[in-house]
């Protein structure tokens, strides 16, 4: 027999193609090749049928280099373009050997997907399937779904979740949010005097949600879990005592400005009795005269102290105000399971308490001393009976400004969402229960007291006591309740900014399984007015289990909002009640477009049949869509014959000429019945 080496060509192609299949082996065999020194594309790989099942009679490490062949659309580096390759180790490939028969150059052509019933242990063996997570690629299943599988199913290869990682949890056992910020709440910069209350809240509520995630992301590790919540705590703590600024010092000016007048008149009540006095004893005026000065020169001093006494009386809260700012959060972190405003109703109240009690502390001695002319004023008791005071707004205005409307500003973004309703910051709330919690508890707080005290001496606030995650809330200050919700109710829809006021919407369910259901539409049932841009739309409910849909307004010339069309529709948000039927009333024109022409025509998703002409301006700006052959009050036809939304409704403009416009419906309850009246056929024709 010839050697047939004689015959072959030695060009590759010529002499028959060889393919093979292998597996990529661990990356400790792969050398500088994943060290960043490596050369080209090129993996080490053991091929079935030419290497042995045995590591110890050819190790990973003296398996050829295959070069990885890259498809066209990859890129080859020319011109900068180029993309990595993505093999990993244990993965299956597939490829051939440039050499023919002498197989010392094989070449990678393709990979053959994982499946779930691939193993993703550790390395074993070769052939024996194994993980592609090494020490270089990690993965704890916190940021990203672990699953190494590229099936064509829902289960396979799963991305992380546009949601809050509770959110993620309430889906399924397997979702992750991609970025644990999600759901946290930004406060923006403003000129409103009571920001600092704001801001304060918001640092709450972020606290108790970054708590929830810390406990729910790890797992068997409560040493560590407690060590991460005291830093957030640590952290959260910081930040508030240097907001805590901003109340304290407002509360400081208005003690001031409210002591202020009341000493200058026991002054000249003062002049004004020693006068009388010396006056009727001695009947010489310039004697009574002296008399009153000199009365009144003897508080001088005292009035004096007062002044230079309260800003060391604000450094002095401020600095210790932050043993009391850390055992209120801990105690919310410990008992608050869902975040409401109550909670922070009781937290800024708490602070509200423990700066009263330490100002009353600090300047009793101060106020006996100019007892002749305070005419019984209350330090204390002027501190309770002022609202105002806690929200910054005594002395926040000149003589000549005037309050602005500053309902047009936005002052929280919720990340992941957008733009959020303020719910309003509830001044008298926060002085109500301030003041219900010391009256239980009969006393002031005492400046620096520990957190044992601080309990005893506020008495009964909820968030003090693990019973406020409870429905019984007997006793407890403003009955707060802040554990998981007891119902979700309805998903409500939220209309707020740019100055105009007044404008409700009720949401259109959709995709409707069991009690939830996406947003497919808005119903305006007050279009409200003073709208100069369109408002912003929020889409929440009480639960927070909604995610995903995105609502839009639209106004008109008066400022009126005439409808809300829906830019995505969500899921999994609460209908509340039995939902009604709807069908698309009219559509709105979000954006003409250009290029169109009369005679185009649109379709919709929603059936067989449902077709809309479109009026245009000279340059092909479409400015109204009318439907054809679409049932009216006066057509004599049953409610029924109406077509029902179900899923959010999509068009589709048929135009050969035209671009760039977007359509929207916009959704109105289905009639029960249609009146009868005059039968009349009205059809609108597409002409040429």
């Amino acid at each position: 027999m010839l050697d047939s080496s004689l015959v072959q060509s030695k060009f590759v192609g010529r002499d028959g193609f060889r393919w093979w299949i292998g597996q990529i082996p661990q990356v400790s065999a792969q050398g500088n090749q994943v060290n960043g020194g490596g050369w080209g594309n090129r993996s080490k790989v053991r091929i079935m049928g030419y290497h042995p099942y045995s590591a110890v009679e050819l190790p990973d490490e003296d398996l050829p280099w295959a070069q990885v062949l890259l498809p066209t659309t990859a890129g080859t580096g020319a011109a900068n373009s180029g993309s990595n390759v993505k093999l990993h180790p244990g993965d299956t490939v597939f490829g051939f050997f440039m050499d023919g028969d002498n197989a010392q150059i094989p070449v990678i052509v393709g990979c053959f997907g994982r499946t779930s019933q691939v193993p993703s242990t550790d390395y074993r063996g070769p052939f024996i399937p194994f993980t592609g997570y090494t020490d270089k690629i990690k993965n704890d299943g916190s940021r990203n779904p672990k699953n190494e599988t590229n099936e064509q199913n829902a289960a396979s290869a799963k991305a992380p979740r546009n949601v809050s990682t509770q959110q993620a949890q309430s889906i399924g056992p397997k979702e992750v949010s991609y970025f644990r910020g999600i759901g946290d709440i930004v406060s923006f910069a403003t000129t409103s005097p009571s920001s600092f209350i704001n801001k304060i809240t918001t640092e709450v509520n972020n606290l108790v949600q970054k708590i929830q995630k810390i406990t729910s992301d790890i797992k068997n590790a409560a040493g560590r879990v407690k060590d991460l919540i005291n830093k957030e705590i640590k952290k959260v703590t910081a930040k508030i005592q240097k907001i805590s600024s901003g109340l304290v010092g407002s509360m400081i000016n208005g003690l001031y400005q409210g002591m202020a007048p009341v000493l200058n008149a026991g002054l000249k009540a003062l002049y004004k009795t020693v006068y009388s006095t010396v006056l009727a004893a001695t009947k010489i005026p310039a004697f009574a005269h002296r008399a009153g000065v000199a009365a009144q020169a003897a508080l001088v001093k005292p009035i004096s102290e007062i002044q230079n006494l309260l800003p060391c009386i604000a450094n002095k809260i401020l600095g210790t105000i932050a043993g009391t700012i850390g055992s209120v959060l801990s105690s919310v972190v410990n008992n608050v399971s869902n975040f409401v405003s109550c909670v922070a109703t009781q937290f800024v109240a708490s602070l509200v308490n423990f700066v009263i009690g330490g100002v009353g502390s600090q300047i009793s001695s101060a106020m006996q001393a100019v007892s002749k002319i305070s005419g019984g004023f209350s330090v204390t008791g002027f501190l309770r009976g002022n609202s105002s005071l806690i929200g910054g707004l005594i002395g926040s205005l000149s003589c000549n400004e005037v309050s602005q409307n500053n309902t047009s500003n936005v002052q929280q973004w919720e990340i992941g969402k957008g733009a959020k309703q303020d719910p309003g910051i509830p001044i008298d709330d926060i002085l109500k229960s301030a003041n219900e919690a010391d009256a239980l508890a009969q006393s002031a707080i005492t400046l620096g007291e520990s957190v044992g005290g601080l309990a005893n001496s506020i008495g009964m606030f909820g968030i003090l006591n693990s019973s406020i995650s409870s429905p019984s809330l007997a006793g407890i200050v403003g009955a707060c309740y802040a554990g998981p919700p007891v119902t979700c109710g309805k998903t409500k829809i939220n209309i707020f900014g740019t100055n105009g006021s007044g404008a409700t919407a009720i949401p259109v369910f959709g995709s409707i399984v069991g009690t939830v259901g996406s947003v497919i539409g808005a119903i305006i049932t007050n279009s409200g007015s003073g709208y100069d841009f369109p408002p912003f739309v929020e889409i929440t409910d009480a639960c927070n289990q909604g995610y995903g849909a995105i609502g839009r307004a639209m106004i008109n010339d008066n400022g009126e909002v005439t409808s809300i069309y829906i830019v995505s529709e969500g899921e999994n948000y609460p209908i509340g009640s039995e939902p009604e039927e709807h069908i698309v009333e009219n559509i709105d024109v979000v954006d003409p477009g250009t290029g169109y022409k009369n005679t185009d025509i649109v379709q919709d998703n929603i059936g067989i049949g449902n077709t809309y002409i479109i009026e245009t301006t000279p340059d092909g700006k479409i400015t109204k869509i009318k439907p054809i052959n679409i049932l009216t009050a006066t057509t004599p036809a049953p409610a029924t014959a109406l077509q029902t939304v179900t899923d959010l409704p999509t068009f589709t403009v048929k135009s050969e000429t035209g671009s760039g416009a977007i359509i929207k419906a916009n959704l109105a309850p289905k009639p029960k019945s249609v009146p009868q009246g005059q039968i009349e056929q009205n059809i609108d024709c597409i002409t040429k």
